[in-house]
Order: structure tokens, then C-alpha cells, then sequence
């Protein structure tokens, strides 16, 4: 006789019978594909949310890094000003060192704004642009064409596409047509006079 086994809590339990499911209705099946065409729909405007926000979040960082000395030229340009006023004063046979030295420093400021996208508006002899430029004064043209800037009273820049400041300029206005004094209203012709123009005398 074959001793007996002890139980020692190891073995492996027996796996129950499966339970049946219950059959799966239309009406049940309808609910189903109505929550997961409703989850569907959430997940997809999240999406379109965060690829949104991931655009625009590029994009503040590309103008941030293309337009962010804007700040910085703002707060130079009085100085810039200042100093590019002290050089025009300065006589253009002067040689000394003073001169050198502004005209010098002018020159230093101006290329280190340029190596940063900042340059300077055109503006004596070109085109009046609204967007461009300031008008400040319009004046006789003379040989210029109506609309053409003949002088620039404050320089204008621009970072890249940008515009900082708009020049300030003055425009050559059009001439209006001058009155010919030499010429003279016509008189009127004479006309004959006629029987019918003669007094008539009175009866005595």
C-alpha cells in the first residue's frame, strides 16, 4: 500500500470553467461604438490642440531668437542719435583725434548693428513708403519728382523685415501749375453802329 500524500498548499489550483458570456445585443453594440467614436473624437482634438501649441511655441522661439535685439536697438537709439549729431557738426577737413575718434565710434556702432540683422533705412532719394518712412515735412521739389525724399531729419532702422523706427524725412511735393501773367483777357470787338442804334429826336 503506497503511503498517503500530505498536502502541502503548493499544488496548483484548478482553473474554473470559463463563464459565459452574455450575447452582445444591437442596442448594446450601437453604445459601445458610440463611446468609442466619442473617445476617438477627444483624442483627436487634443492633438490637433498640442501640434497647435507645439507650432506656436516654435514659432515665438524662432521670432524670439530672429527679432530679439529689437529691445536693445530701442534703448540705443538716443544714443546712437546723440553721437551721429556730434559727428554731422564735425567739419569734414578735420583730422584730429577727437574727430577720428567719433566718426571712429560711429562707424563701430553701426557695423555691430548690422552684424545683427539692424541696419539703416534708405531714405534720401528714394521713393516716399508710408511703411518705411515718417513725413514729416513736404517741400518745393524742384528737380526731384513729386513724392521723392530730399532730406532725412532722423535716421530710421529696421531688424531683418521688421521696422524699429520709420524715418523721419521731408518729401518733395508737387509743383502746382504757375499762372501766366502775360496773358490778357480779350477785349470785346467794336461793333458798327446801325440806324437802329441812333438816339431818336424828340418832336418839337
Amino acid at each position: 500500500m503506497s503511503p498517503r500524500r500530505v498536502p502541502t498548499g503548493d499544488e496548483p489550483k484548478p482553473i474554473p470553467a470559463a463563464e459565459s458570456s452574455p450575447p452582445v445585443t444591437p442596442e448594446r453594440l450601437a453604445e459601445v461604438e458610440a463611446e468609442l467614436a466619442k473617445v476617438n473624437s477627444t483624442y483627436l482634438r487634443l492633438a490637433a490642440d498640442f501640434e497647435n501649441y507645439r507650432r506656436r511655441k516654435a514659432q515665438e522661439i524662432e521670432e524670439n531668437a530672429r527679432y530679439g535685439t529689437v529691445g536693445l536697438l530701442q534703448a540705443l537709439l538716443p544714443g546712437i542719435d546723440n553721437l551721429a549729431r556730434a559727428v554731422s557738426h564735425i567739419p569734414a577737413d578735420a583730422k584730429e583725434g577727437l574727430a577720428e575718434g567719433l566718426r571712429l565710434t560711429l562707424k563701430q556702432f553701426e557695423e555691430g548693428l548690422a552684424s545683427q540683422g539692424i541696419r539703416r533705412i534708405p531714405s534720401v532719394g528714394e521713393v516716399f513708403n508710408p511703411r518705411l518712412h515718417d513725413a514729416v515735412l513736404t517741400v518745393p521739389g524742384g528737380d526731384a519728382k513729386p513724392g521723392t525724399i530730399v532730406a532725412e531729419l532722423a535716421p530710421g532702422y529696421q531688424v531683418h523685415d521688421r521696422v524699429v523706427r520709420a524715418a523721419q524725412v521731408s518729401v518733395a511735393e508737387a509743383l502746382s501749375e504757375p499762372l501766366d501773367t502775360d496773358l490778357k483777357p480779350p477785349r470785346a470787338s467794336a461793333r458798327q453802329a446801325t440806324p437802329a442804334d441812333a438816339p431818336e429826336k424828340s418832336p418839337n
